[in-house]
This record gives C-alpha cells, sequence and structure tokens, in this order.
C-alpha cells in the first residue's frame, strides 16, 4: 500500500513539475514571477493566480532563505555592534552573547517543533500532498519575519525615555558607537 501511495506521490509530483514546461505559460503574471525568481528577491511571498504547484514550493522555500539569510544578517550586525560596547564588566558581556546564543537556539528548535507537531516527519508519505512543502515553508517564513523585527530593537536601539529596554543600548548610545554612519 505504502509502494503505491509513494509511487502515485511521485508520478504526481513529475506531472506538476512537467505540464508548465509543456504548456509554456506565455501570460504576463506568469513572466514576472519568473523574473522575480531570477532577481532573488523574495522578501514577499506572492505567487500570483497562475503559479503550478511546483512553482509555489520553489518560491516560498526562497522566500524563507531571503529571510533566513536576513534574519542571521541582523544576529551578526548584533554580535559587532554589542563586542564594541563599553560593559560595565566582561562578566555582563560574556553573559550578554551566551544569551544571545542561547534564545536563538531556543527560537530554531521552537519552530523546528512546531513545523513537527503540525506535519510529521514520521507520517509523510500517509497523508502529506504536493503542497505539504508550501505549507512547512509559510510556517519557516511567518516566525524568520518575526524574528527578524524583533531583534531589530538590538540595532535600532530603544527609543529615548524606554525604561524596559533591557540589554538594547538606546539609539543614542548606537549612535555614539558609530553605528548610524552616513
Amino acid at each position: 500500500m505504502k509502494k503505491n501511495i509513494i509511487l502515485v506521490t511521485v508520478v504526481l509530483l513529475i506531472g506538476a513539475v512537467a505540464l508548465p514546461i509543456l504548456f509554456k505559460f506565455n501570460n504576463k503574471k506568469h513572466n514576472e514571477k519568473a523574473q522575480k525568481v531570477e532577481q532573488n528577491n523574495p522578501a514577499e511571498f506572492d505567487p500570483g493566480p497562475h503559479a503550478d504547484q511546483a512553482t509555489m514550493n520553489l518560491d516560498s522555500y526562497e522566500a524563507v532563505q531571503f529571510w533566513k539569510k536576513k534574519m542571521n544578517a541582523r544576529l551578526d550586525s548584533i554580535m559587532k555592534i554589542y563586542e564594541k560596547k563599553d560593559w560595565m564588566e566582561p562578566s555582563h558581556k560574556k553573559r550578554f552573547f551566551e544569551n544571545l546564543d542561547a534564545a536563538q537556539n531556543a527560537f530554531m528548535a521552537s519552530v523546528k517543533a512546531e513545523v513537527e507537531l503540525r506535519f510529521p516527519i514520521g507520517e509523510a508519505d500517509e497523508w502529506w500532498g504536493s503542497s505539504a512543502p508550501l505549507c512547512i515553508n509559510m510556517i519557516y517564513l511567518e516566525h524568520y519575519k518575526r524574528r527578524y523585527n524583533d531583534l531589530g530593537l538590538w540595532v535600532k536601539g530603544t527609543p529615548k525615555g524606554e525604561i524596559c529596554g533591557g540589554t538594547a543600548m538606546t539609539a543614542f548610545e548606537l549612535n555614539e558607537l558609530g553605528v548610524f554612519k552616513k
């Protein structure tokens, strides 16, 4: 039974990839979408009304990679900025970087656990369809975007008068470090 399901799934996937190639969609929106993929700028995932499943899966994956790269770049920026900070004690600096690393590891574990909760890998061939990669990518995309924005506090600084910024420097402190050089 499982072999039949796997065989049918493979045939459907091959058909989903082959049909657009055979019929070569020539409409304007499809061409614009192809250009977006070629430019590798998938900041916003928008498959459009004429995208096939394979294209949606690929584009959603590229959007996830785009936001993951942005999130990791922001983490790198935080590390570079806070390495320069004048810490009161060396132990504070060490603790900040340990906590930043622990928070990121916990974030990644949480997202992975949510994906596994919603799409258990052990049940993939029992009930998953060709849209499962798209659905999984949308989970990652949502979380990576949110994490990127949440990390903004440490690179943009807290506003004047903010008393709950914790380890995040104020915008004034970041400016004094030369973070906002023009």
